[in-house]
């Protein structure tokens, strides 16, 4: 089997020095920071941030748990209407669409800096450049960039203590699961779903890499190319793989049954051994994805090897998760059908 050794070892290492992880080592000025952003450029910026305005909804939920929510002066509208988030930043001003900020409004808070996503830059960018604001790219999404990401805010903040702790805490979760799994041989056949019908998840996504990590192996191959590449049902019939995941958003979760029969009701996967064999599986988004993804390899880990992985639970690492940070995430079920 297949493990993201080197994944593992990054994330140590990220963990151990921390900086080494999240900053560059050149020649600043005094009192300077320089980090790497997601993309692996180097961002500067005078001095740490003291006001931050983000777009970036997982780099929230990084900046709270290392206790630099005090910090952030703006949010973008989707933070702040997000159930679970935006409480976490009561005083924080919405600059309106994370993918279109109003300009006008970041521009009134005088902020340090605002940070985004890399893979999904503002559509205006270039024009909140301009206007003396910098943009630091930092994505908090993919296991393999996660920890040099989170350092990276560590070292952006001054907070790289907590960054750190929570580099060891999800270097530990990915440790549990790779024992876990250690010595199987068998790899079983993965497809998964995005949220829409037949839109695969690719070779490199968040969840190929959760996939690859707990021993499985993407049905969507390399040669198949771009993010959620669309498969016919054809395709996907005679692929026939061993397990299925569909990958729901939290709003869709709250009716995972009707979800559920959708999915493995459609013309004819009756026949496909996932379905016949209830191996067919719906995982929320946010533990698919972004700063929970510990608890998506716990899950991913028990759909593919249940028995190598039973003695794993999704619901203690949430809880260790809120426990150790001072958070209350993940109140309803993050998988359907809900492990035994």
């Amino acid at each position: 089997m297949k493990h993201y050794s080197l994944l593992l070892l990054c994330l140590v290492a990220a963990a151990a020095v921390l900086c080494s992880a999240g900053c560059v080592t050149t020649d600043v000025p005094a009192g300077a920071v320089v980090v790497n952003q997601t993309n692996g450029d180097a961002f500067t910026l005078d001095h740490t941030a003291e006001r931050i305005v983000l777009m970036n909804s997982n780099a929230a939920e990084m900046l709270y748990v290392m206790g630099a929510a005090d910090k952030v002066v703006g949010v973008s509208q989707s933070i702040a209407d997000h159930a679970e988030l935006g409480p976490l930043f009561p005083h924080a001003v919405s600059v309106g669409k994370w993918d279109v900020p109003d300009i006008e409004t970041i521009s009134s808070l005088s902020p340090d800096v605002v940070i985004a996503f890399s893979t999904s830059k503002p559509l205006n960018a270039d024009a909140i450049e301009a206007a003396g604001i910098p943009i630091c790219y930092i994505d908090c999404y993919k296991p393999v960039t996660m920890a040099a990401d989170v350092a990276a805010l560590g070292v952006l903040t001054g907070n790289s203590a907590k960054a750190e702790e929570f580099a060891v805490f999800y270097t530990g979760v990915l440790d549990s699961v790779t024992n876990a799994t250690a010595g199987i041989s068998f790899s079983p056949s993965v497809y998964c779903e995005g949220y829409t019908d037949y839109s695969g998840q690719a070779k490199g996504s968040g969840m190929d890499l959760l996939m690859e990590h707990a021993g499985g192996r993407n049905v969507l191959t390399q040669e198949m190319g771009a993010t959620s590449p669309k498969v016919s049902p054809e395709w996907l019939i005679a692929e026939n793989p061993d397990v299925m995941i569909k990958v729901l958003s939290v709003k869709n979760m709250e009716s995972a049954a009707d979800q559920y029969a959708k999915f493995t009701g459609r013309a004819g996967f009756a026949n496909l051994d996932a379905v016949a064999e209830n191996r067919t599986y719906l995982i929320r988004n946010d533990i698919a994805y972004g700063p929970r993804t510990f608890a998506g390899a716990v899950a991913v880990a028990k759909m593919l090897h249940p028995e190598a992985a039973a003695h794993l639970s999704v619901r203690a690492v949430l809880d260790e998760y809120n426990t150790r940070f001072g958070l209350n995430v993940s109140a309803g079920e993050v998988v359907y059908p809900a492990f035994a």
